[in-house]
């Protein structure tokens, strides 16, 4: 009976632990039962969690001297009297690259200092005028043209009609207010300020030149078209205030969507004058809300709005900004992101709205808001990238195994599938060792799997080892084609000074180099001997000639004696 009694005793006590609450929240964390266990032991992030990374902040590049050159050339061409290099020019500024904006950039700063803005506003306003009377005539005579020479006569009094409704109708309109009429003398500006600056041309006043080069390099950041190229547009309104507002504001309505991040970044400029101007432009483009704003098309557009709106750390446009976090792109993930680690803190309410709508749970007390954002991503990661992450599981499986070639594959497929896996790191032990195993029989493949792992963590503690290897398969490569060369194994040994293969195939080839010179020396010392031999044989010869053909001269001489005369031949020259 008592056996039977401590059997049910411990039945109850299993019973009552079983349903002690774990409280364990999807994306693994606890949640402590009492705030005391809770100060006891905070929980720390999983090791899988994704980093957050990091905003960079913006640089201002620093202008090519090639640029400036090419930049001063075609402001060069405006500014003199030559009519083709004018038209040179004006098409050079309509095809201007984004690499412009650094010279632009250092010659506004320039003119900035230089320019005398009450003659160049004098310049302005009587060109603007000339302009507007050219164009005026120009339309009335296109309509005198397309009408002909002769008029209906019902046709000239329906006009007048028309002439005095309107006229009554303006002479009871209301006065326009000054907004409006500031509106109108906006709208009235039809045509190129710059082209109604060259058709009044002033070549001898410096003034006159510098308001060319301003306008024209005006056109080019809106050729340009980038967000680094619409914040120096900005930048020109900041220095030069009314003189360009105007045209400032038509370049923007050209560029519409494309101007949007910068203007963002602009409510919060440094002058008032630009934070207004920008307020105004974004909603004049229908892009003054976040909801609104993100309705571009444009991939890399949208991704400067997010980072924009991460560099003014506005809180109202988090949760827009999360929408983007999960993204099919990768531009837009990353960007995203980047913008939720650079508003931090002020985030975080939204941050945990966001983990209850994920989860179904609300994120513990303790966490912070990075703790919540990350995994907040690790979850979006984790849905997006099943597959993925089950080839990776299986890849390190394999590797744990020592299964190096299935390990390699099952992660060849994952990089595959995302290039950018936030655990490629982990991959790469398991190329170099896949990589000794084909040292020997397939020296290339090996290479290619030494070369993947430098790629997968290219500052990891062991990427210096593994450039030490790359260096002396690529050494010993070039010895077996024949075509040796110790640079590489020289590479290798500064690498990685314990590289002992290395060490031994440097010996071996500077020991083949030293051979082959001996035996040279050998074959020239020889080859010398036997020239001497030849030379000393050939001066004996020399030598013994002369004599020897004296010997046969004297030879001939005593075998045949002269003849002499017989006693009663005539004597020749005798009487």
């Amino acid at each position: 009976m008592n056996h039977v009694s401590k059997l049910a005793s411990s039945f109850v006590l299993v019973s009552a632990l079983a349903l002690v609450p774990l409280h364990v929240h999807a994306a693994g964390e606890l949640t402590q039962p009492s705030a005391s266990a809770s100060a006891a032991a905070a929980p720390a992030a999983p090791a899988s969690l994704p980093e957050l990374p990091k905003l960079q902040p913006i640089v201002l590049q620093e202008p090519d001297a090639a640029a400036l050159q090419e930049l001063d050339r075609v402001l060069e061409r405006l500014t003199t009297g030559d009519p083709r290099g004018k038209e040179t020019a004006r098409t050079a500024v309509a095809e201007v690259t984004p690499a412009v904006v650094p010279a632009v950039r250092a010659r506004v700063q320039e003119l900035r200092a230089g320019l005398d803005r009450k003659e160049a506003q004098g310049l302005l306003d009587d060109a603007r005028k000339a302009g507007r009377k050219s164009l005026r005539d120009k339309e009335k005579a296109e309509k005198a043209e397309k009408a002909g020479k002769e008029k209906d006569k019902a046709g000239k009094d329906e006009k007048a009609a028309a002439k005095d409704d309107k006229a009554s109708k303006d002479a009871k309109a209301p006065k326009k207010s000054k907004a409006d009429k500031e509106k109108d003398k906006d709208a009235e500006d039809e045509g190129d300020w710059l082209e109604f600056v060259l058709a009044s041309p002033k070549p001898k006043s410096d003034t006159w030149r510098d308001l060319v080069r301003l306008l024209a390099m005006e056109r080019m950041l809106t050729a340009a078209g980038t967000t680094p190229a619409v914040r120096e547009l900005l930048q020109m309104y900041s220095y030069f205030g009314e003189l360009l507002r105007v045209d400032l504001q038509r370049q923007i309505g050209k560029l519409r969507d494309r101007a949007v991040p910068a203007l963002i970044e602009g409510r919060q400029h440094d002058a008032k004058i630009v934070q207004r101007f920008a307020s105004k432009q974004l909603d004049l483009l229908g892009r003054a809300i976040p909801g609104e704003a993100v309705g571009v098309t444009d991939p890399q557009v949208l991704a400067d709005i997010l980072r924009a709106y991460g560099r003014t750390r506005d809180v109202d446009a988090v949760r827009v900004i999360l929408s983007f976090s999960n993204s099919d792109r990768i531009q837009l993930r990353e960007a995203a992101r980047e913008a939720i680690a650079a508003i931090g803190e002020p985030g975080i309410w939204q941050l945990r709205d966001a983990y209850l709508n994920q989860t179904g749970n609300k994120a513990p007390r303790e966490f912070t808001w990075d703790r919540i954002a990350r995994e907040l991503f690790g979850m979006y990661d984790r849905a997006r990238l099943a597959e993925v992450y089950k080839l990776m599981d299986e890849g390190a499986a394999h590797a744990a195994a020592s299964r190096w070639v299935e390990a390699t594959s099952a992660f060849d497929k994952v990089l595959a599938r995302s290039p950018v896996f936030e655990r490629r790191k982990e991959m790469a032990p398991a190329y170099v060792a896949h990589a000794k195993t084909l040292e020997e029989k397939e020296p290339a493949a090996a290479l290619e799997m030494l070369r993947k792992a430098l790629r997968l963590d290219p500052k990891g503690e062991g990427a210096r080892k593994i450039e030490a290897e790359i260096a002396y398969l690529e050494g010993v490569t070039l010895i077996a084609r024949g075509t040796p060369d110790k640079f590489p194994l020289t590479k290798a040994i500064e690498l990685d000074p314990s590289n002992e293969r290395a060490k031994r195939a440097l010996a071996s080839l500077e020991q083949e180099r030293i051979a082959p010179q001996k035996s040279s020396l050998h074959r020239y010392v020889a080859a010398s001997g036997v020239g001497l031999v030849a030379l000393i044989a050939m001066i004996f010869l020399a030598r013994r000639k002369p004599d020897a053909g004296r010997d046969a001269e004297g030879s001939r001489a005593g075998s045949n004696p002269p003849t002499p005369p017989a006693p009663d031949a005539p004597v020749a020259g005798a009487e």
